[in-house]
């Protein structure tokens, strides 16, 4: 990540540097394809003044129907970074931004159905399942020992 560390060394012949487009290469927990370009401007000697964008898409699981999906990303980048070791990490920054950045719950389209709970197929507006989704008599067969152990402990929590 070292080319988006910038040194003091940097501005000793101007007060701006500019980093056209850069690959990030960091890890955020997904895959992605991420580009980063900025502009830092030296305040201080103990102050830089960072602004840029993250253009770019990762590639998230459904939190319905399981399936990766790509997510575009466009953030802006405006901070006011302290220099620590006569250097600032913006690969720090940009990592934070881009985790603050991914949904909580993903969800590849809001037409996204999720997985059939009777055949288990992933069901989208395009092409889904013809099971019958009020036939709760064939899930309950199916997890039939699950819920008797489950109301066997309810009875015991009530004793208590």
């Amino acid at each position: 990540m070292n080319e988006l560390i910038v040194s003091l060394s940097d501005f000793v012949k101007t007060d701006i540097i500019e980093v056209k487009t850069y690959k990030y290469k960091g890890d955020i927990g997904c895959n992605f394809d991420i580009f980063v370009s900025f502009k830092a401007v030296k305040i201080s000697d103990n102050e830089i003044y960072v602004s840029g964008n993250i253009k770019g898409s990762v590639y998230l699981e459904c939190s319905r129907c399981l399936c990766i999906y790509e997510h575009p990303l466009e953030i802006v980048v405006n901070a006011n970074m302290y220099v620590i070791n006569r250097q600032i990490d913006i690969g720090e920054e940009v990592r934070q931004l881009l985790v603050l950045e991914m949904p909580m719950k993903p969800i590849c389209s809001k037409d996204c159905l999720g997985i059939c709970r009777i055949c288990g197929k992933h069901n989208k507006e395009i092409d889904s399942c013809s099971c019958d989704s009020g036939n709760d008599e064939f899930i309950k067969e199916r997890w039939e020992k699950l819920l008797e152990y489950e109301q066997t402990l309810n009875k015991t929590n009530r004793r208590k």
